[in-house]
């Protein structure tokens, strides 16, 4: 997350010194608030990563729900988009900082692929290397390299001049007026994201296991589906898509969705499988994947709009008051899909 942090000065004017010799580089006042909680978002990813076997309540959902470890990823989403209009505010210049968002994104999916595509096999015993048929694309840092990209192109080519003016203090309506652009990306994603997950037909597909402890490694199975619009885990477009683009061979091989009911014994603990567990239940699925991805940046476009609260309004009850409305309203509409089965 280093890549990210930006500067994070908020307003401060600087004294000049009058000797050019003695001119020393300005100090970078942080957003100690946007720290904190990146170290905890942190301390949070540790926690789930290491305890989650043992207490699985806290690692991710198998499939439907929402655990302590689902909130790590949109957490660090909502981080970037908010360091964004902070890290940008001071680059006036477009051709300057798209090159630096580029440079980044390019930084974050490098570290990305070395880190989850498979490099290291064995850590304890030194064993490394990759298979260019069985590398993993997508990843944690490659999703945050996408949502990075397009949320601060956005940014940085809606700018106007209104926006840019630090001493700008809109009301808790005209800020969204101000950055209107940005939720009107927000919609159309939502709509694609939408329209895909809904209306893409996903027929019958295979697979074969390739795990040298299992019995069945080497065995070919097929997946009925032949449906559409459906949200089950064999048979949604989420994966189609992944298998699709990426091949299969190059998805997640250890889903939490093994940890199902209809899958594990002991669910949802890790565990043997159930004698009649589906085929599916062996396959592969990308939890970074490319759909979800793209759902994944209205979480960045949430974040880069408190970042211009933080900057625009200078008193902390406005920005509180504007933060927990958002907040309260975002929380509202969670539930309502949530008790009329509504989720996406």
């Amino acid at each position: 997350m280093a890549e990210i942090k930006g500067d994070h000065r908020l307003n401060v004017s600087e004294a000049v010194p009058s000797d050019d010799s003695d001119k020393k580089p300005p100090k970078t006042k942080r957003v100690a608030s946007l720290d904190i909680f990146r170290g905890l978002t942190v301390a949070l990813m540790v926690l789930v990563d290491d305890a989650g076997g043992q207490w699985p309540m806290i690692g991710h959902a198998p499939w439907n729900g929402c655990n302590l470890a689902d909130f790590v990823m949109p957490f660090f989403l909502f981080i970037v988009g908010m360091a964004i209009p902070i890290a940008l505010k001071r680059i006036p210049n477009k051709l300057v900082a798209v090159k630096k968002v580029i440079v980044r994104t390019i930084k974050l999916i490098f570290w990305g692929l070395l880190l989850q595509g498979g490099f290291s096999h064995a850590p304890d015993e030194l064993t490394y290397g990759v298979d260019m048929k069985r590398i993993r694309w997508c990843g944690i840092l490659q999703r945050i390299a996408l949502a990075y990209l397009v949320v601060a192109m956005v940014e940085i080519f809606s700018r106007s001049a209104q926006a840019r003016d630090p001493e700008l203090a809109p009301s808790h309506l005209s800020i969204f007026k101000s950055y209107y652009w940005h939720w009107v990306v927000a919609a159309c994603i939502l709509t694609i994201y939408l329209a895909l997950l809904y209306g893409i037909y996903v027929p019958d597909w295979s697979f074969t296991v390739h795990n040298p402890d299992s019995i069945y490694n080497g065995t070919t199975f097929t997946v009925k589906c032949g449906v559409r619009g459906k949200l089950d885990p064999p048979c949604n477009a989420v994966g189609y898509i992944d298998r699709e683009v990426l091949g299969i061979n190059h998805m997640y091989k250890h889903p939490a969705w093994k940890r199902s009911q209809a899958c594990t014994e002991k669910s949802p603990f890790e565990g043997p499988f159930r004698k009649n567990a589906p085929s599916w239940c062996y396959a592969p699925f990308e939890p970074e994947g490319i759909l979800s991805s793209i759902s994944a940046i209205l979480s960045t476009i949430i974040g880069l709009h408190f970042g211009h609260v933080l900057i625009h309004m200078q008193d902390h009850l406005s920005r509180l008051k504007h933060w927990i409305l958002l907040g309260l309203s975002l929380l509202a509409s969670g539930l309502i899909l949530h008790f009329t089965h509504g989720e996406l």
